[in-house]
């Protein structure tokens, strides 16, 4: 099993807990390698010590032995005294062991010189038995074979001091180099520590970044779904990429949006079944009210002509609301067919102004428009556009104070290799809240500050729909900015985006 997939199956708390043992550790590591590295120096330096410390005494020893040694066996080859060749014998023997014990202690460059001095010994003591050979079976002995020996005696003995110097000299030199190679493993030592060290550092930093991109992942996830289902797409799925809490939140969520989805085809299939089923009766309404009006039915006083006006207003804004209903249901569901044709912006848009005219006139509004669109006809269906404009410019005129100004702007704008028609209605209204922002597209919203006046909540939604279904995009700015607004930090912009096909 993979590690990722590991990661994956257990918990958040456990996920936690393994990042914050992985810092102990990291955070461990450099200490552990530096007192390993520090016992590993303070156990060489302890062994050299003991070492050096032996031969450094062994050697000044054998150097205050070598004059005794030379006395006992002068005297001893001179005035032949029993108990100078005793004497001679014992310390030649204390040497022999000397040397010995510095053969096992010493570094294999003081072997050839410790050969050497244990060949002088033999020599001095070959020397002191032949004088005792002699004297034993002579009884006279020559004054100068005496003297001849003493010489020899004294020169062996000289040389064999030189030789411990020489083993002194050369024990200097293997302690510093002793000395270098225990500052060279120190040096190493404390690199090695700053290496690892510094790994420690950057695993530090990068372990929570990693247990954060990880977590995060999911989360951004689920905040994209959630963001998605709160704008009523209820069909939008939340990958679930973990099978820890955040995994089962997003199962759940995944659940409620098929649940909501479920809720929200029912409630579109009655709106559409119930606005149809109204029409029937609606219609023979609207028929019945008409023929009130004929003359041929009886002539009516002038207050039942008034209520007569009214039922038929009313049943005009009934019979348009269902009519919206009908639309917006056949449009969510995506049985409108598109009758795309090339068409001219700027006749849709004067034919939408001439569908507002005594609105425009009856509030005294101006309309001021801004062109920086290329003259190329787009492909568009012209009584769905024209219908979703008038939503717009309908919505723009019934929230400006009385003689304002609308602004309406075009431009041809390149995205990504695509181009679009950008067009934006301004208006000097008193705004929307940036709470309510996301949610007046919405059908049947109303929002509730104090731009509300009133209507059934259906024309921006709409609106909406039908850009969508050509593709394009729709949102509004509260309030625009100042180098486009009527009138500056008040009013609406809302924009809509076609691409040119």
């Amino acid at each position: 099993m993979s590690a990722k997939i590991l990661l994956n199956k257990i918990g958040l708390f456990h996920k936690l807990l393994l990042g914050y043992l992985i810092l102990l550790i990291i955070m461990i590591l450099p200490c552990a390698v530096s007192i390993y590295s520090l016992s590993q120096i303070d156990d060489l330096a302890s062994s050299l010590a003991q070492k050096d410390i032996g031969l450094s005494t062994t050697i000044e020893y054998l150097r205050g032995l070598l004059p005794s040694i030379e006395a006992e066996s002068r005297r001893y080859v001179t005035l032949h005294k029993e108990n100078s060749y005793q004497i001679f014998e014992k310390l030649a023997l204390d040497f022999q062991e000397r040397l010995v014990a510095m053969r096992t202690m010493g570094p294999d460059t003081l072997l050839d010189h410790i050969d050497s001095l244990e060949n002088y010994l033999a020599q001095l003591r070959t020397i002191v038995k032949e004088e005792t050979l002699t004297s034993k079976q002579a009884k006279s002995i020559p004054e100068d074979s005496g003297h001849n020996k003493e010489e020899k005696i004294k020169q062996i003995v000289s040389k064999m001091m030189l030789l411990i110097q020489q083993i002194q000299e050369d024990l200097r030199n293997n302690l510093k180099e002793k000395s270098a190679a225990i500052f060279a493993k120190s040096s190493n030592a404390k690199k090695l520590t700053l290496i690892i060290l510094a790994g420690a550092i950057v695993f530090a930093l990068l372990t929570p970044w990693l247990l954060y991109k990880y977590i995060k992942r999911p989360i951004k996830l689920l905040r994209k779904g959630t963001l998605a289902i709160g704008q009523g797409k209820f069909d939008h799925k939340i990958p679930v990429i973990t099978e820890d809490e955040l995994g089962e939140l997003a199962n759940a969520f995944n659940s409620m949006a098929e649940r909501l989805n479920e809720i929200d085809k029912i409630k579109s299939d009655f709106i559409a079944v119930a606005s149809h089923e109204l029409k029937t009766p609606l219609a023979a309404m609207v028929e019945a009210t008409k023929l009130l009006a004929e003359p041929g039915i009886g002539s009516l006083n002038e207050g039942q002509r008034r209520l007569v006006e009214i039922l038929n207003q009313s049943m005009g804004r009934f019979k348009g609301l269902i009519e919206d209903l009908l639309d917006l249901s056949r449009l969510q569901a995506g049985l409108v067919a598109l009758d795309k044709s090339p068409a001219d912006l700027n006749n849709l848009l004067d034919e939408a102004l001439d569908m507002l005219a005594p609105l425009l006139e009856k509030k005294n509004i101006t309309i001021e428009i801004q062109k920086e669109h290329d003259s190329k006809p787009i492909s568009v269906d012209k009584f769905r556009i024209s219908r979703a404009l008038i939503n717009l410019l309908d919505n723009a005129v019934k929230f400006s104070p009385k003689g304002s100004t609308i602004r309406i702007q075009t431009a041809t704008l390149l995205e990504q290799g695509q181009k679009w028609l950008k067009i934006g209605i301004i208006d000097s209204g008193s705004g929307i809240e940036p709470e309510e922002a996301n949610k007046i597209f919405d059908k049947f919203y109303q929002v509730q500050s104090k731009r509300r006046k009133g209507g059934s909540g259906l024309g921006l939604a709409i609106a909406k729909e039908i850009i969508l279904i050509h593709g394009g995009k729709i949102w509004v700015e509260s309030p625009p900015d100042d180098n486009i607004a009527v009138k500056k930090g008040t009013g609406a912009a809302f924009w809509l985006s076609l691409p040119y096909q």
